[in-house]
Formats: C-alpha cells, structure tokens, sequence
C-alpha cells in the first residue's frame, strides 16, 4: 500500500495541471455537498427551537401580481374572530411601514435597526419570555395604543450597555 501512495503522489507532482483540476474539483465537491447538508439540516431536519415547534403553524395570502405574501390586518383580525380550530393566533410583519427600519437617535451615533410589529400573545405564544423586563400586554395590542418596544439582546448590549434601565 505505501507503494501505491507513493506511486500515485509521483504521478501527481509529474502532471500539475491534473493535479489542479482534480483537487479544486474535490474542494468544490466537497464543500457544495456540506452547503447543502448544513441547509438541508438546519430547515428540514432540526425542529424549530420552540415550545411545541410541530404544532406551529404559519399563514399567509400569496398575492401572485406583485410575487409577494402577506396578511392585512382586517383579515387576521377576521381570521382570529372565526377561529374554531387553532388554539391561538399572533401575528408579525415586517413588511413596509414607518416600523421597519427604526433610528435610534440617543446615545452617540444614530444607528438604523430592523423591528418588526407583533401582537400583544406572539412571544407567549412561541414560549419565549423576555431576560428582563416584561412581555406586551393585551391592551397594548390596539392602534391607538401608546408605542412599546422590547429590544433584543445583541441591540441590548451594544447600545444599552446591558444595563437595567429603571421601571
């Protein structure tokens, strides 16, 4: 066998030009197929990291003319008031609206960060509970009610210092 190893390395350093083309082919090979494994993992074979993760369930409405999907508040509001089958409904967008890119002014440097609009029960409903501070509450889940954000931990940490802010 070691004969053989030796045999093929000699083969190899005397033609460079294969030896090139058959090692980039492996590396592409090889690392195309643990791409794709580590997709396939990630969407197909682990579960989601929620409380009862298969008994989720997303809606939407596709709307083929603009190649988007989503769900207008009237009709999830409708969907929520006729629900005889679903144990609960929550909702989230992040689609265009004043909400979806905000500016925090304050504290140094403006920094634009990503938000997204949910429901009052949308974090209780993954059974996902703040670190500090508390979840929304149902009267806070109506237009006219005043604006409450929870911030997440990387924006927590970078912008807040990780400090409790008093309540």
């Amino acid at each position: 066998m070691l004969n053989d190893l030796r045999y093929a390395v000699r083969m190899l350093l005397k033609n460079p030009g294969f030896t090139t083309v058959a090692v980039l082919t492996l590396a592409l090979g090889v690392g195309a197929n643990s791409a794709m494994f580590s997709v396939v993992n990630a969407i197909l074979l682990r579960s989601l990291p929620f409380k009862t993760a298969d008994r989720l369930l997303w809606i939407t409405e596709l709307y083929p003319r603009s190649k988007t999907s989503f769900v207008l508040s009237p009709d999830f509001v409708g969907w929520q008031q006729q629900n005889q089958t679903l144990e609960e409904m929550a909702a989230y967008g992040t689609g265009v609206s004043p909400f979806t890119n905000l500016v925090i002014p304050r504290l140094g440097k403006p920094e634009r960060v990503q938000s997204a609009r949910v429901t009052a029960n949308f974090f209780s409903l993954l059974g996902i509970h703040p670190f500090l501070g508390r979840e929304f509450l149902p009267e806070e889940d109506h237009p006219s009610a005043p604006p409450v954000a929870l911030l997440g931990h990387g924006l927590w940490q970078r912008r807040f210092g990780a400090c409790r802010l008093p309540e």
